[in-house]
């Protein structure tokens, strides 16, 4: 082998394993020593070079930040120069030569399992995103935070300013959990919440991540460039941007606008996805048994209206309607069960 003969070959001549060939002492018998010397092939020749030199190589290459890295990569590098040199052994020497950084410890977050998610009801899985708008006044852009619920495709809550810290967003989950979360007593009915987000400084906050704990809400973090696990959220935000400016003068401007918007996208504007209403009619008629949900293969869904769009025109309260036979047992059903508001379902710790 030192000659330049295949270790495959060679073991095969006198009959042993590699696992004879690399077997390490227990302190009865003597190993086989580490070697002292590593191969380079250089102008066609080959020679025995020192480990010493093959590290101060390896220096060289992360003295460089556009080079820097582990051994694996070490590994693949140093073989381009010529070495003959395997992983192990160039993790042993860096680690000798105190040049492997430290592992980096694993994220306590937890990470999106599937990209299509398929909620049962309304409130189950609720996605959050932050866009961007050029305020031309300011001379800089203005964050839009939105979050939605992707069974209903009701906007629950938005805000906009300058900045968007995590008492800002804090503040606005607290809102959403008096406002709906309370309201429909998830935690009474012990109904899982998923909150979906990117890995964005605001979401990720240790203070964020605490607030969500304690009220029992389970957030997941989409991976890095895949948007398609949020995909509610961005679908949503392509309609915004359709309907928004490239540029505002003022940030009272932007907002004015917004409120418009998002007052007509909650309440006038169609949508495909459900049942072809608006977001927040879909959802009354969900409560009131008026939409049935078709599950279709490769994990999607639809909704079918039990009863035509045009019976449901004009209405505003779907308790009125008589599009469905059985319409009133809906009604009472609703009444009896609507739960106290007053009545706290969730923790809820004022910010501070």
């Amino acid at each position: 082998m030192g000659q330049g003969l295949a270790r495959t070959r060679a073991l095969e001549i006198v009959s042993l394993t590699k696992h004879q060939f690399y077997h390490k002492s227990n302190g009865k018998k003597p190993g086989r020593k580490k070697s002292s010397t590593t191969k380079q092939k250089t102008n066609e020749e080959l020679f025995e070079v020192s480990n010493e030199s093959v590290v101060e190589v390896m220096k060289e290459i992360n003295s460089d930040p556009d080079t820097q890295c582990g051994y694996k990569r070490m590994c693949a590098m140093l073989m381009l120069l010529g070495f003959y040199i395997n992983k192990k052994k160039v993790q042993r020497l860096m680690s000798e030569n105190h040049m492997l950084s430290a592992r980096v410890k694993p994220s306590s977050r937890t990470y999106a399992k599937y990209r299509i998610v398929t909620p049962s009801g309304p409130l189950e899985l609720l996605e959050m995103d932050i866009k961007y708008v050029w305020v031309e006044s300011a001379r800089r852009s203005a964050y839009i935070l939105t979050v939605i619920d992707t069974f209903t495709r009701v906007v629950l809550s938005w805000q906009v300013g300058f900045t968007m810290k995590s008492t800002q967003v804090q503040k606005m989950w607290e809102e959403i959990i008096v406002n709906y979360l309370q309201r429909h007593d998830m935690l009474n009915r012990k109904i899982i919440i998923e909150v979906r987000n990117d890995n964005g400084p605001q979401f990720k906050s240790g203070v964020i991540q605490a607030f969500f704990r304690e009220n029992y809400l389970n957030q997941v973090f989409t991976h890095p460039y895949t948007p398609q696990e949020n995909g509610h959220i961005e679908s949503f935000h392509k309609i915004l941007s359709e309907a928004l400016e490239p540029a505002y003068w003022s940030l009272m401007d932007l907002e004015a606008r917004l409120a418009k918007f998002y007052e007509a996208y909650n309440n006038v504007r169609v949508h495909a996805s459900v049942a072809s209403l608006p977001p927040q009619l879909f959802w009354d008629a969900w409560n009131e048994g008026l939409v049935d949900r078709i599950e279709l293969p490769k994990k999607k869904i639809k909704f079918k209206l039990k009863c035509s769009h045009q019976n449901l025109s004009g209405i505003m309260n779907l308790r009125e309607t008589s599009c469905n036979k059985n319409s009133a047992e809906h009604t009472d059903l609703t009444e009896e069960s609507e739960p106290e508001i007053n009545r706290p379902a969730i923790l809820l710790k004022p910010s501070v």
